[in-house]
């Protein structure tokens, strides 16, 4: 049975399929919104007991096929739970087979750097000033994120991945600012040194 699109072709997801797997669902709209959440909800689930680290984005793609496969042949499938975990399956594996990215957390600076204590004053001004030329909510985001040590900075980040739709969204836009953050520090340190 094959439950993937010719992965030669783009991909094509319309409204129309969308409204077609909706249809396909339930013809109640009320009924098919529920049984999508409650499928999306099923999937999450499914990606998150197999160790999924982008559990939501995998349950995406798992529908966003469904919903072609169905498009495609509508009367071939009967079983929308069965269909989409005989996708699932197939976009775990899929997924097992790509790179796993290195975290982009504290813990992966590199040895030669100086820890925090050993900054010279110039280092604090130049990070101070740096911290005050960001907008609010990325300075606030940056400081509650590497606020903490051990449990609580395990805590902290979970709150504030709620707030900012997941963890992996929290960790780019903490390495977003990081990097502009040390742009600026080095710039900072240049002027400093020619002054």
């Amino acid at each position: 049975m094959d439950l993937q699109p010719n992965p030669g072709k783009p991909r094509s997801l319309t409204q129309e399929g969308f409204a077609s797997f909706l249809l396909w669902l339930s013809p109640d709209p009320g009924q098919a919104a529920r049984e999508y959440l409650a499928l999306s909800e099923k999937l999450r689930k499914f990606f998150v007991r197999k160790g999924c680290l982008h559990a939501e984005e995998l349950t995406d793609r798992t529908l966003e096929q469904v919903v072609l496969i169905v498009q495609k042949e509508p009367k071939k499938y009967s079983n929308p739970i069965s269909l989409c975990y005989g996708v699932a399956r197939n976009i775990w594996f899929e997924s097992r087979r790509e790179p796993i990215p290195e975290a982009l957390e504290d813990d992966n600076i590199p040895e030669h750097a100086e820890p925090e204590d050993e900054f010279t004053e110039r280092e604090l001004q130049c990070l101070r000033h740096c911290l005050g030329q960001l907008p609010l909510r990325h300075r606030e985001l940056i400081t509650q994120y590497h606020q903490f040590q051990g449990r609580q900075k395990i805590e902290t980040r979970k709150q504030l991945a709620q707030i900012y739709g997941g963890l992996n969204k929290l960790r780019i836009t903490a390495c977003r600012i990081r990097a502009r953050l040390h742009d600026c520090i080095d710039n900072c340190m240049q002027r400093s040194a020619l002054d």
